[in-house]
């Protein structure tokens, strides 16, 4: 990926953050003055999924100006990690996917050097079906919360209903990404509910929107699960329908029976998904925070997003 200058430096790594607890302060890295990161040719920018130095040090300069790491899955359980690894390589930002993992590695750090720059998605990789012929009435995938599906996987039999879910652990429902976005397309009731509930021996307190979510839009579901706060602060109102605890079974009857009820606020998730939480506002993002609040260059250019296998070629 080029952001306007930035070398090109994309590293695909695995998800593997925790949570920790007792945290002591760690020492500030050294202070060094950067010129111009945006348009140095020598700066380096990594995409990092987890820390793994073995597939970091070959991309490790030491001569380049700047240093930058965009951060997935800061989870509490590696704080001291990624703290270590910011002072071992010297890295002068970090943009972190979580808006509470960067104000706690802020406050460990006692620099702010962490950014929080939520994830985003290019929504044309994604499609929807018309209302009329979405086939999946209910879908929860990725992590499945075991107790909101206990108390709804009855009713939905009983309405005989199509839910799909994750049968065995860690197997997916899909087979791969194009039947992932096949089945989104289908789906009328999208379930996601964040880490910080579902897997908190990961997530820890860092309750953040994932990936899950933005797909779900982008596919034109009907959210249903609970919206971390960074999210409503950052669409500027709640775009999920909060699980009702008291009433679950008459909830998702309910849902589902007026379904088109729903569709306005379908439409207007999708509509501010499109206009400002796709990856190339998040890089203007990451571009305005580089800059110190200068306006950015007017020519564009091409960036090049590696993710796993698939690569998404955007315009700034």
């Amino acid at each position: 990926m080029d952001l306007s200058g930035l070398s090109q430096l994309l590293l695909k790594f695995k998800r593997k953050l925790k949570k920790v607890a007792g945290m002591e302060r760690f020492p500030a890295t050294r202070s060094r003055h950067l010129k111009d990161p945006i348009n140095d040719p020598k700066s380096i920018f990594a995409i990092l999924m987890g820390l793994d130095k073995q597939k970091y040090l070959p991309h490790a300069d030491c001569t380049s100006h700047a240093r930058m790491v965009y951060l997935f899955d800061a989870w509490p359980k590696e704080y001291h990690r990624i703290i270590r690894f910011v002072n071992e390589f010297k890295i002068d930002h970090v943009f972190v996917s979580a808006s509470r993992s960067a104000d706690d590695l802020n406050d460990l750090l006692n620099r702010k050097m962490f950014h929080h720059v939520p994830e985003g998605i290019d929504p044309a990789a994604y499609k929807y079906a018309r209302y009329d012929k979405k086939n999946i009435d209910v879908l929860a995938f990725g992590r499945k919360y075991d107790q909101y599906h206990e108390r709804i996987l009855p009713a939905l039999q009983r309405l005989d209903r199509t839910y799909m879910f994750e049968v065995v652990k860690g197997h997916f429902i899909f087979p791969d990404r194009q039947g992932l976005i096949d089945g989104l397309a289908r789906t009328k009731i999208s379930v996601c509910v964040p880490g910080s509930i579902t897997h908190p021996e990961r997530s820890g307190h860092v309750e953040t929107m994932t990936m899950r979510y933005l797909q779900s839009m982008a596919s034109k579901c009907l959210i249903l699960g609970h919206a971390p706060t960074e999210m409503i602060t950052l669409f500027g109102y709640n775009p999920v329908i909060e699980i009702d605890w008291d009433n679950a079974e008459d909830q998702i009857e309910d849902l589902l029976k007026h379904y088109h009820a729903y569709i306005p606020l379908i439409e207007r998730n999708y509509r501010e998904l499109v206009s400002k939480h796709t990856w190339s506002h998040r890089f203007q993002q990451i571009k305005e925070i580089l800059s110190n609040g200068s306006q950015p260059k007017p020519e564009h250019s091409p960036m090049l997003f590696k993710h796993s296998e698939a690569q998404v070629s955007v315009t700034i």
